[in-house]
């Protein structure tokens, strides 16, 4: 890490869990915990000034979401009404 000039970053298992029902709601990705992992660890390094908004980022998935507890679905779209992003 430091002959690359990396860093490592530390988040909890709330910060994970969150990370996960974000992508999940947002993108319509099933993460494993691993892959929404490296999001919380992100979105804390953007709030750290560790990296810019601007950089180019890759994060990895390496695991199924199936293995793991399904996030929370009680929400529902009627496709016939405009759809408010900012609600979901």
């Amino acid at each position: 890490m430091r002959e690359s000039g990396g860093f490592a970053i530390e988040v909890d298992d709330s910060q994970i869990s969150e990370a996960l029902a974000e992508v999940s709601k947002k993108e319509g990705l099933l993460l494993c915990p691993e892959g929404a992992a490296t999001f919380a660890a992100f979105k804390k390094a953007l709030q750290e000034g560790l990296v810019s908004s601007t950089e180019s980022v890759v994060l990895f998935n390496c695991a199924s979401g199936l293995k793991y507890p399904m996030p929370d679905s009680s929400q529902f779209i009627d496709m016939h009404q405009p759809i408010n992003f900012a609600d979901l």
